[in-house]
C-alpha cells in the first residue's frame, strides 16, 4: 500500500486498486513472466516484483506503465519477498538459499546478507535497517540488525509466507499459507 493505493501481482499483472474505494485502477501484464510473487513499491509508484519461476528475474514497473528486468540471474535462487530499505534500495529474499540481497536502483547488488535458514518467502524492513526474514520451507523468522549476524526470533510457524508489519502493535503479520491462518509475532522494543 503507497499513497491510498493497494498493488498486487498474479500470474502475469500488475494490479493496482484504489484503497477507499476498493476501485481497481490498473491492469498492466508484466511480459515473460510466470509466477509473480513478492512485490514492493517507492513513494512515486514504481513496482519492483519477483517472478519465482524461470525466469527468474525481478520486474521494475514505473509509475507510468513501463515494465523492465530489474535485476536476472544470479545471486537470485528463486526470488520471493521484495522490500524497499530505509535508502531506498530493493531488498530480495530467496527461496533455494539464505541470501538476503540488497540491490542499488541501476540493479547492482550491493550487500548479501543471509537469514538463518533458507526457503525464504517475505522480508520487511524497519525504519532503523533491521530487516526479518520468513521461511516459508522452515516455518522460523530470522532477524538481521544492521551489521550483526541474523538470529531466529521464531520457529515452529506452519508455512510461513510472506508477512507485513504492523507498526500500531509493534508484531510481525505472517499468512499461514493452507491454514487460513494468521501468525503474530511481537517484536520487542
Amino acid at each position: 500500500i503507497k499513497n491510498g493505493i493497494l498493488y498486487t501481482v498474479d500470474t502475469g499483472h500488475v494490479r493496482s486498486f484504489d484503497l477507499a474505494s476498493g476501485r481497481p485502477l490498473k491492469s498492466v501484464p508484466v511480459p515473460g513472466s510466470t509466477i509473480l510473487n513478492g512485490i514492493a513499491v517507492t513513494e512515486d509508484g514504481t513496482v519492483y516484483t519477483s517472478n519465482s519461476n524461470n525466469p527468474q528475474v525481478v520486474y521494475k514497473l514505473t509509475a507510468n506503465d513501463v515494465v523492465s528486468v530489474f535485476a536476472e540471474g544470479a545471486p537470485l535462487a528463486i526470488p520471493n519477498g521484495v522490500a524497499i530499505d530505509t535508502q531506498g534500495n530493493v531488498v530480495v529474499v530467496n527461496i533455494d538459499d539464505k541470501a538476503v540481497i540488497s540491490y542499488d536502483l541501476n540493479g547492482a547488488v550491493i550487500k548479501t546478507e543471509n537469514a538463518v535458514e533458507g526457503g525464504n518467502d517475505g522480508v520487511v524492513v524497519l525504519d532503523d535497517g533491521t530487516k526479518y526474514v520468513s521461511s516459508v520451507r522452515y516455518g522460523s523468522v530470522s532477524k538481521i540488525e544492521p551489521g550483526q549476524e541474523a538470529q531466529l526470533i521464531a520457529e515452529g510457524i506452519p508455512s510461513a509466507a510472506s508477512m507485513c508489519y504492523d507498526s500500531v502493535q509493534n508484531q510481525l503479520v505472517i499468512p499461514l499459507n493452507g491454514n487460513f491462518a494468521l501468525a503474530f509475532i511481537p517484536l520487542s522494543d
